[in-house]
């Protein structure tokens, strides 16, 4: 057995199921103006003390982060008073990157906001770029798409992929203008498929949202994207607040159509952004019909309200933002929902030795000299196997599509394709944890454990 492999855990499985039907519910929520507010001297406590932002957040079963991304902050847009959005650079590719490393450490999942614009991209107002003034439609469709490929190559290279992207932010009206208002909605697709073309140039397995209001009949403008021949589509997102989009209600009208409607594909719904109603706008989303719900992200809950129909989930007190009596509604989310730890994967072109790319047959053997390593047990057949090791209280079990995970100190679970290729990796500190890979296309792959500070190894047999 190859050395590199004396020092892991492996396990070769079946990915049998379509990624929508096994999803954990996201708990997410949309922090871009973290740095730029800790810049400033803001601080965030829980219960009196001051902790770091995403700490706080996982404590309380966050397990999604949503960043916006704007194509140059700095830029000047003539007779817009929200531009340059950041002389400083905030919102930008180097500072998103810094808190996608951050989102990762803190292993949760990732969702990207391409809003394909200087400034903010909303309703009102779709800016085309400013160094994108001048294209024609056919260079600005294919720079739409070269751009959200070396963007992502980016991401990729620094091991932050994410794991769902935002093509377009609040696009009911189009995207992009004048190019591609939706009153031309043929050149309107045409931009969200080079956006998708771009996201799926770098990482297939990357999940696309589309991204529209609750008002002006968002199911018929997604009927009409797909028809217009937008069909790579996972999550179906739209912007709650009840200030502008209607009481609970309405948003339960509009995500039981949705539901309704899409009975017969594996495209989910989301609220990727609301403020206030915090466990109704979670509960509609959970329990909707066919399993549609793909979770929720709210706006900015240290900072924004929304205005007298929610509250932020901090306070300013004590000349710092100090957590409220509605975080507390999240941990018991999780509970009521089921909801597995939070965990964090991302993909890479790193490739392994090639004899990591055969696992062993389905009657599976220890090598004996890395039976040392640990206390392991293996068994045969479909009976599912543990890896414990007492002195460190580490072990992996395997479940379907997936394992549970329990870690002492850190750990990394990297996922190969039998061709060798690195497609998933996520990492872990001290606890326990639900790893599933069901997102995973249909096939065969082979499961990597580095624990800290103390490895193993064991042969799973294909399941």
């Amino acid at each position: 057995m190859n050395k590199i492999f004396r020092r892991i855990l492996l396990a070769c499985f079946a990915v049998g199921s379509v990624w929508a039907q096994n999803e954990p519910f996201a708990l997410g929520a949309d922090i871009s103006w973290i740095p730029e507010r800790e810049a400033g001297g803001v601080r965030y406590a829980h219960n009196g003390q001051v902790r770091d932002m995403f700490d706080i957040l996982k404590e309380h079963k966050f397990n999604y982060i949503r960043l916006r991304l704007f194509v140059d902050p700095t830029a000047k847009i003539s007779g817009e008073s929200e531009s340059p959005y950041s002389t400083k650079g905030y919102c930008g590719l180097d500072s998103t990157i810094k808190m996608a490393k951050r989102v990762k450490a803190a292993g949760m999942k990732f969702l990207l906001d391409f809003h394909y614009s200087d400034t903010w991209a909303d309703p009102g107002k779709q800016y085309k770029p400013v160094s994108w003034q001048g294209l024609d439609f056919t260079q600005l469709t294919a720079k739409v798409r070269s751009y959200t490929k070396e963007t992502l190559e980016k991401f990729r290279n620094n091991d932050v992929l994410p794991d769902m992207v935002q093509v377009g932010n609040e696009i009911v009206g189009g995207m992009i203008w004048p190019d591609g208002r939706n009153s031309n909605m043929s050149n309107f697709a045409k931009l969200m498929n080079a956006g998708i073309d771009g996201v799926k140039d770098v990482d297939a397995n990357i999940k696309i949202m589309v991204h529209t209001i609750n008002e002006r009949n968002p199911n018929g403008w997604l009927t009409s994207l797909r028809n217009n021949g937008v069909t790579r589509i996972d999550v179906f997102g739209l912007s709650y607040y009840t200030q502008w989009h209607g009481n609970p209600d309405s948003l339960q009208r509009v995500a039981t159509a949705f539901a309704t409607n899409n009975s017969n594909n594996n495209i989910k719904i989301a609220v990727a952004e609301y403020s206030g109603n915090h466990r109704r706008v979670n509960d509609i989303i959970f329990n909707l019909p066919n399993n549609k719900g793909f979770g929720t992200f709210v706006w900015e809950p240290a900072d924004w309200s929304d205005g007298s129909y929610g509250a932020t989930l901090f306070d300013w007190k004590n000349n710092r933002r100090e957590t409220n009596s509605l975080i507390s509604l999240y941990p018991q989310m999780s509970i009521d929902y089921n909801i597995a730890e939070p965990t964090v994967s991302s993909s890479s072109s790193a490739t392994p030795s090639s004899s990591s790319a055969t696992p062993s047959s389905s009657s599976a053997t220890l090598s004996s000299s890395s039976a040392t390593s640990s206390s392991s047990s293996v068994l045969s057949g479909p009976t599912p196997i543990r890896l414990a090791n007492p002195a460190t209280s580490n072990r992996a079990v395997q479940i379907h599509n997936g394992i549970n995970l329990q870690v002492k100190d850190k750990a990394t679970v990297e996922v190969y394709n039998l061709s060798g290729n690195l497609v998933n990796r996520q990492n872990f500190s001290g606890g326990t944890y639900s790893v599933s890979f069901a997102h995973l296309p249909k096939g065969m792959y082979i499961v990597k454990v580095s624990y800290t500070p103390k490895p193993a190894i064991i042969v799973l047999p294909n399941r």
